[in-house]
């Protein structure tokens, strides 16, 4: 789903073809006069200031980026318009049902085309008739999502010289359901456990899971399932089935079989969930191959895979800071970037990968510092307005206390709850007898309002004034106390570059 992004419109292949043409010198001319008309086209800011106009994507690059669409569509071929896919004029209602022959027959057409044994028994048409039958929509779906996510895993699992069909197993796992989560605690669209995903070096905290990334989730599939192909001796039912249930609970069938190792010997010795794991792989394989002779057609996704790019983010921002200020829903966000657990991405050295449709990359990274330090509509309601006038800035201290409870929000987190209310994340933190900063979704967390602070915030009327940095202080929280914006306290501080403040730093908050 990376694809590698470049905005220098000279790396165009296009491009190159016009300069070498005769009419260079007009090419170029227009070239430079629409960067100047780009330099100067602005949008209003989403908050009304100067600070954060809204920069358009610089149009040729733009124009460019939707040609590989055009492209695309004329090479692709999906299609949800059932006129057309129903082939054998089935009435709209119609649920056919086939003989044990055809299901044979149409199955050993795909065996021979297939490195994995698609053996036909009782339990497999169990499976066949389950997502031919009784769960029509889901298969539906699912060939839908086939268009967002397949591409993806038969990129992976050819890099790996693995079977493409591995990809049905997805299916079998999940549903296709990046987020889906098992009664045992296994996640994502491959449904490890944390234990193996943690082995595999999937990266699992209070804000990130990568077993609900969909690439790092992949990856790490092809190469676990590489890694059980070989321990089982090239045989892929073995595989399939100590992916399920783990490769002890396997060996253990094995012993208690005898010594036995066909899956069908073993089954009776498995758990119960695994032995219907390979006659559900088999089953899907066919609903796939032959969806449309029961009547069934992919329902249309929200997004294709050639339509998102990801780029990669090193300083945190919120999803609600992205959705306000390039206009896309949340929702969407969540569902292009699974992995993210609080709505957010962490600040990190090496970056975090942030998935956007394509359409918006362009504006992403034209606007990108501005998203950094975009403050939230519901933060800027809380900003308190200070007489900048005066030579001193002392907040009263509290003559009253109230308590009230705040319950967790998805997505929130303690120095969001500190913002919210006025008061640092260390004040919350004593409140509560909290030894870490990590909540729950429906905590109830007891803030103190009308505290004032613990010391006041005095200037002593000379050009530049500092601030010793406390314990659950952010720029935000500092830049509110001294009436000033983030962008100041970064350039004064020198704070780029994946530089932050510290507890203890003297930092400068201040300048007349």
């Amino acid at each position: 789903m990376k694809v590698l992004l470049t905005h220098a419109p000279f790396n165009y292949p296009f491009t190159r073809l016009l300069l070498c043409r005769p009419h260079f010198p007009i090419i170029l001319l227009l070239l430079l006069i629409s960067q100047i008309e780009y330099a100067s086209d602005v949008l209003p800011s989403p908050n009304d200031t100067d600070r954060f106009k809204f920069q358009k994507d610089d149009p040729i690059l733009a124009q460019m980026d939707s040609l590989d669409v055009v492209n695309f569509f004329k090479r692709h071929t999906f299609t949800s318009d059932v006129n057309k896919l129903n082939i054998y004029n089935y009435p709209k209602d119609s649920v056919p049902v086939f003989s044990d022959e055809i299901y044979r027959q149409r199955l050993q057409k795909l065996d021979r085309m297939s490195p994995f044994s698609l053996d036909y028994n009782d339990d497999v048409r169990k499976y066949i008739e389950l997502y031919a039958v009784k769960r029509r929509g889901t298969a539906a779906r699912m060939l839908g999502l086939a268009e967002l996510y397949f591409p993806l895993f038969e990129e992976v699992l050819s890099r790996h010289n693995m079977p493409l069909e591995l990809k049905y197993l997805a299916i079998v796992e999940s549903a296709l359901n990046p987020t889906a989560k098992s009664k045992a605690g296994a996640m994502g669209l491959w449904q490890f456990m944390y234990g193996t995903g943690k082995m595999y070096g999937l990266q699992i905290n209070s804000y990130i899971d990568e077993r609900c990334d969909p690439v790092k989730s992949t990856e790490t599939a092809a190469r676990y399932l590489k890694y059980l192909y070989k321990y089982y001796n090239n045989d892929w039912q073995l595989a399939l089935a100590s992916y399920n249930a783990g490769p002890g609970n396997v060996n253990k069938a094995i012993r208690r079989a005898g010594g036995q190792k066909s899956y069908w010997e073993l089954r009776e010795f498995l758990p119960k969930e695994t032995g219907g794991y390979v006659p559900a792989f088999i089953a899907v394989n066919y609903i796939m191959a032959y969806h449309k002779e029961h009547n069934i057609y992919p329902v249309k996704p929200r997004y294709f895979h050639y339509e998102l790019d990801s780029i990669y983010i090193k300083r945190h921002v919120t999803f609600k800071q992205i959705s306000e200020y390039l206009k896309i829903p949340v929702e969407e966000l969540r569902i292009l970037n699974p992995a993210y657990i609080k709505d957010a991405i962490p600040e990190s050295e090496n970056g975090y990968p942030l998935f956007l449709p394509k359409t918006l990359i362009g504006d992403f990274i034209a606007n990108e510092k501005n998203i950094y330090q975009y403050l939230l509509a519901e933060e800027r309601i809380q900003i308190p307005v200070v007489d900048t006038t005066q030579k001193s800035i002392t907040p009263p201290l509290a003559t009253n206390t109230k308590e009230i409870y705040h319950t967790v929000l998805k997505g929130e987190w303690l120095s969001t709850i500190a913002r919210k209310y006025n008061v640092t994340v260390q004040q919350i933190k004593d409140w509560n007898h909290l030894s870490s900063e990590v909540v729950y979704v429906g905590q109830k967390i007891k803030i103190i309002q009308g505290t004032g602070t613990s010391e006041p915030i005095t200037q002593a009327g000379i050009e530049t004034q500092y601030y010793t940095v406390k314990s659950g202080d952010t720029l935000w929280s500092i830049s509110q106390k001294y009436n000033t914006s983030v962008e100041n306290l970064r350039k004064w501080n020198n704070l780029y570059d994946g530089k932050t403040i510290q507890v203890g730093m003297k930092i400068i908050v201040s300048k007349s």
